[in-house]
């Protein structure tokens, strides 16, 4: 029996051989259309996934600009009712008794208004940012993880709520700081003193370096402090703890800092951009006073003329005039700090201009989306 099984395998070998590289041939083209079924169906569902996600995220962002949008503006009034100017400028133009006191306090005001929307514009940009890419992921997770189920709009509410702290609170905290580091700067500082465009910016990278060395108070440093209500009495909901815990580790990152003290960098340079187009040589006004009309204390006509005589070859030559050699009195040049961010607001000027750019910046889409990516999984 077992010797014609012998003879038949040998005399149909071939066939055998044959037989099995075709079902074999057979079998791995089906293993391989299989796979090859699955690898694409798995391509395809991480493509929708990709970009569900991605239109999410971009709803969000856009959701987050009009955000930013909003609480600038809230922290425009507050700055502006907190720093006041208008009762001052008034009191100049009507007439008082001691005007280089009242000068003196405009300047601090001045300076510590612009100061000020720069770092709360920055920091205002980077928290919104963070909040709405913090919540928008999760929200994303649980839609893709329970069929539609996300957290309560009420945990939702409450989270968003916490920045009002920074519109209340931590303004007023940071208007403060600032002002102190104003008076402090620029007590030296007469209203004769005549200064360039170089000498106005060292004057504000003064404030930001005294602001640094400050560790206690810095508000890039202490962020959180600043700008959210961490203490939640009686607060159980886990969630809710978990996107407040979330955001306060992302807050006290160094990175995080970074940005915030590079946009508070690039406000200032840009703020000094603005003011340059108002040192393009002498000014038209005659009899000590500026712009906007206000009389210019212990600034003689003839002192008024000596500037004006310094750079007039330049401007009737119509040669082009180096702005950064142009000097101004600094009872001239305070108006025009004070017009940097005006009472009422204006569709164009620096506070538009930098709003517009914090909310471009690609150093904070960048940690908004990396935010996105990291959560939402």
């Amino acid at each position: 029996m077992l010797s014609s099984v012998k003879g038949f395998v040998s005399r149909h070998r071939r066939k055998f051989i044959v037989g099995s590289i075709v079902i074999g041939s057979v079998i791995f083209i089906r293993y391989t259309q299989r796979r090859l079924r699955e690898w694409q169906e798995k391509e395809i569902k991480e493509m929708l996934e990709r970009t569900k996600r991605q239109q999410y995220f971009e709803c969000i962002e856009t959701i987050c600009s009009h955000t930013i949008k909003s609480l600038a503006s809230t922290l425009r009034d507050t700055v502006i009712k907190v720093l006041d100017t208008e009762i001052i400028v008034n009191k100049l133009r009507n007439g008082c008794t001691d005007k280089v006191a009242y000068w003196n306090e405009l300047k601090v005001l001045a300076i510590a208004r612009s100061a000020v929307i720069i770092y709360s514009y920055a920091m205002a940009a980077t928290l919104i940012r963070i909040q709405f890419n913090i919540i928008g992921s999760h929200m994303y997770k649980d839609i893709q993880n329970s069929n539609g189920a996300t957290a309560e709009n009420i945990v939702q509410t409450k989270y968003m709520s916490l920045s009002s702290h920074f519109r209340y609170d931590g303004i007023n905290k940071l208007c403060s700081l600032i002002k102190d580091k104003v008076v402090e700067i620029t007590a030296s500082i007469s209203l004769k003193d005549e200064l360039t465009l170089r000498d106005i910016e060292e004057i504000y990278w003064a404030i930001t370096s005294s602001i640094s060395t400050d560790s206690s108070r810095d508000p890039v440093k202490n962020l959180t402090a600043y700008m959210l209500q961490t203490e939640c009495d009686g607060e159980k909901e886990p969630m809710f703890m978990k996107l407040i815990n979330e955001t306060l580790d992302l807050l006290e990152t160094e990175e995080v800092q970074n940005i915030t003290q590079s946009n508070i960098r690039r406000g200032f340079s840009l703020l000094v951009d603005h003011m340059s187009e108002f040192f393009t040589g002498p000014s038209t006004k005659e009899n000590g006073k500026t712009p906007n009309g206000i009389s210019v204390p212990g600034t003689s006509n003839q002192n008024h003329m000596s500037w004006r005589e310094k750079n007039n070859t330049e401007v009737n030559s119509n040669t082009f005039v180096d702005i950064n050699k142009v000097a101004m009195p600094m009872a001239k040049i305070i108006p025009i700090i004070n017009g940097q961010v005006p009472d009422k607001s204006m569709p164009q000027g620096f506070q538009t201009d930098l709003l517009d750019r914090l909310m471009r910046n690609e150093e904070l889409k960048t940690l908004g989306a990396n935010i996105y990516e990291a959560f939402s999984f």
